[in-house]
């Protein structure tokens, strides 16, 4: 099978960048394409990571332009997020932006798609009394229904909340998942993007299912196996 060409939306997040770095490392992938927002940015991918980059802001560019940008690639992950800069961006990028991008995958033709969401988004009762977050999972739960109701082989991965230690390979199952309700919904950023990666890998065991990511104890070969 030819390596499969994956556009990441958000390459300069945490979680971006950790999954160029393994797309750009594993040879069943072609070198992956940044999708970012300023020339700093393209310059940083292009000439240090030696990847493919693209000047494309998600906020403002129309969904043509996006098509054009992912025109002839076999994936597209979302993982742009507004990082906490105000609720006005949280619906520009984080609701808007994943619906852009969604249309310009149906556009250009390119079916994979998998959106990095938050843990329970579906679950009002779980998050509309958080201080400071109700507008960010009211996006997200906007946005992961959008992802449901197109055509595209989507997968929505749900992760808890976003760490930044050294990747365990291990989550918890997802049958066991209430365990962590009393410790921590928590799981490190390194293992989203390697979920991503056996997302890209697995499309038979993940594709049109919404997945919560949690760390636990099973190695990520074998909760895929179990889904």
């Amino acid at each position: 099978m030819s390596p499969l060409k994956v556009a990441v939306v958000g390459a300069s997040g945490k979680v971006g960048c950790l999954l160029i770095n393994q797309l750009n490392s594993n040879s069943s992938f072609s070198t992956p394409l940044a999708i970012v927002r300023t020339q700093d940015q393209v310059d940083h991918f292009k000439n240090e990571v030696r990847v493919d980059a693209s000047l494309t802001d998600i906020e403002n560019a129309s969904v043509s332009e996006i098509a054009d940008a992912i025109d002839g690639y076999d994936a597209v992950v979302f993982s742009a997020g507004a990082g906490g800069k105000g609720i006005g961006r949280i619906f520009t990028v984080d609701l808007d932006g994943c619906i852009k991008v969604v249309e310009a995958c149906e556009k250009a033709g390119v079916k994979r798609f998998i959106v990095v969401s938050a843990l329970k988004a579906e679950e009002r009762d779980f998050w509309c009394n958080i201080k400071g977050l109700r507008e960010y999972y009211i996006a997200k739960r906007s946005a992961d229904r959008e992802v449901r109701d197109s055509k595209l082989d989507y997968t929505i991965l749900q992760p808890g909340s976003l760490e930044l230690n050294k990747g365990t390979g291990l989550l918890q199952p997802l049958n066991r998942l209430e365990e962590k309700a009393s410790v921590n919904y928590s799981i490190n950023r390194e293992d989203v993007a390697s979920f991503i990666v056996q997302s890209l890998l697995h499309p038979d065991a993940t594709v049109k299912k919404t997945i919560s990511l949690v760390n636990g104890d099973e190695p990520i070969e074998t909760f895929i196996q179990g889904l």
